[in-house]
């Protein structure tokens, strides 16, 4: 079985997982020759792929860990916001997982824009769970867990879905509506004694960072519960590699490299590495490209292949790339293949808004401020193929350039905190009152400390980014507060 983006899939082919609808109910079974009728189908949901089963990869199982029919089940109950029988189906997933020889989160997941909240939901209940055994949790605490994941996102039922699915950025109004779901999620279940207060609390703070710089309440992460940490994690990651309205869904190494990124200041360490031990870097049965330019599907990535896994190339060949001989190789996606991406989400973008398409992707404009010549050059190399860059070596620089732009400014500026003459804080300050706040504003600082990350909160600016530079986290980043949210 492999994956294979939509508009690779052909009529003719077999359906190698069951496809859902709305409600979780199965829309395609497994098995199926798709027609014309059924990719039309598909495609108007804006599903971003399929699994197909060959002749080249009848010999790679992806295997769900748990069954179409309790997802199916755990998404009826989260959809109509039945606490009741979240509370039955958590028992019934950690039974499934506990059962499995190898536990390793595999399937790349299959949805729809509109059931995104039910289907996120129920992910995260799996992927919590599966921290939560690498963490020696006993079935008690893991069906605990595994609640406060399916209800989380509960009090995103009470916001209107037109801000939910909104393609294009959000106003800072709307994204306040959005932060309200923590709360709102709680309340429906803060009355319930039959619910511990331990699922309470990680269902309020899901938001919160280590350095207290989330929502709804600012708290630090000493204060938090260890379900608290892990909802925060396993949130983070679902929510990149997921297809929404406004974006394209982050390969899973892209969103590992964003959580490795954010140790320390925006999630628990031990968590995180917890997390990366149970889930690939490269999902079974997709696509990639090796640096001699070799394509083929990934057939084995457990253990010591999560990093460097076993490859099978279209000709039927396996490569290992952890043997010695391989070491050399590299893995990653085509170019071609990210920039279609982009395009695509673009094109479906014009749809929802009912404006003509867009024959080109119009790249954000990022300034970067840094008197360090190589952190210039290091955010450049990570950016430039989806961002246009100008770069700016001072804070005194930056504001006469943001005065000279008459109201043409940049999407985002990426602001270095210690600089000579005028420091990045100082100059964000000057800056924010020329543009009256219009620009969004990320600080970049190697020093991660407490004071530092609370003078940037003091001026309510779009993020912070550590050096040394992660790509995969910087990117995310990036596109994250493009997206305004």
């Amino acid at each position: 079985m492999r994956y294979i983006p939509i508009e690779g899939v052909k009529p003719g082919m077999v359906l190698g997982y069951e496809i859902f609808d709305d409600s979780g109910h199965v829309l395609i079974p497994k098995g199926v020759m798709l027609t014309e009728q059924y990719l039309d189908r598909l495609k108007s949901l804006h599903f971003d792929g399929i699994y197909v089963n060959d002749f080249i990869t009848n010999d790679i199982v992806v295997e769900p860990l748990i069954s179409p029919a309790l997802r199916a089940e755990c998404m009826i109950y989260v959809s109509t916001g039945d606490v009741d029988g979240c509370k039955e189906a958590a028992s019934s997933i950690v039974e499934e997982i506990l059962a499995k020889d190898v536990i390793s989160f595999d399937l790349m997941d299959l949805r729809t824009f509109d059931n995104y909240t039910y289907a996120h939901s129920v992910n995260v209940a799996v992927l919590a769970c599966v921290v939560g055994i690498g963490m020696n949790f006993s079935e008690e605490e893991l069906k605990d867990l595994v609640i406060a994941g399916l209800l989380h996102d509960i009090g995103k039922l009470q916001i209107p879905q037109e801000i939910m699915n909104k393609p294009t950025r959000l106003t800072r109004e709307e994204y306040e509506v959005i932060k309200t779901h923590p709360m709102l999620s709680y309340r429906v279940i803060a009355p319930r004694i039959d619910i511990s207060s331990e699922v309470k609390t990680a269902v309020l703070s899901h938001h919160e960072n280590e350095d207290g710089t989330g929502y709804p309440n600012g708290t630090e992460g000493n204060s938090h519960n260890i379900f608290t940490k892990i909802l925060h994690v396993v949130d983070n990651y679902d929510a990149l590699v997921s297809k929404r309205p406004y974006k394209e869904p982050y390969y899973p190494f892209d969103a590992a490299e964003y959580l490795m990124g954010g140790c320390g200041f925006l999630f628990d360490q031990k968590v995180v590495e917890t997390f990366l031990h149970y889930v690939p870097f490269y999902a079974k049965g997709t696509q990639v490209e090796l640096s001699d330019g070799r394509v083929g599907i990934i057939a084995d990535n457990t253990g010591d292949h999560n990093l460097r896994p076993v490859v099978k190339l279209l000709n039927g060949t396996m490569v290992d790339l952890y043997e010695a001989q391989n070491m050399n190789l590299t893995i990653g996606i085509a170019k071609d293949e990210r920039e279609a991406r982009m395009l695509r989400s673009e094109q479906e973008r014009d749809k929802m808004l009912g404006r003509p398409e867009s024959r080109y992707v119009k790249k954000p404009r990022v300034m970067v401020v840094d008197d360090m010549i190589t952190n210039l050059q290091a955010i450049r190399t990570i950016l430039e193929d989806e961002c246009e860059i100008t770069l700016l070596k001072g804070g005194q620089q930056a504001i006469r350039y943001i005065k000279s732009l008459e109201g043409d400014y940049p999407d985002l500026i990426l602001m270095d905190i210690n600089m000579p003459e005028i420091n990045g804080i100082d100059a964000a300050e000057r800056i924010m009152k020329i543009t009256r706040s219009e620009i969004p504003i990320a600080f970049v600082s190697s020093v991660c400390d407490r004071e530092t990350v609370l003078k940037c909160k003091t001026l309510d600016t779009a993020g912070f980014i550590a050096r040394p530079y992660k790509p995969g986290y910087v990117r995310s980043e990036v596109k994250r507060i493009l997206s305004g949210r």
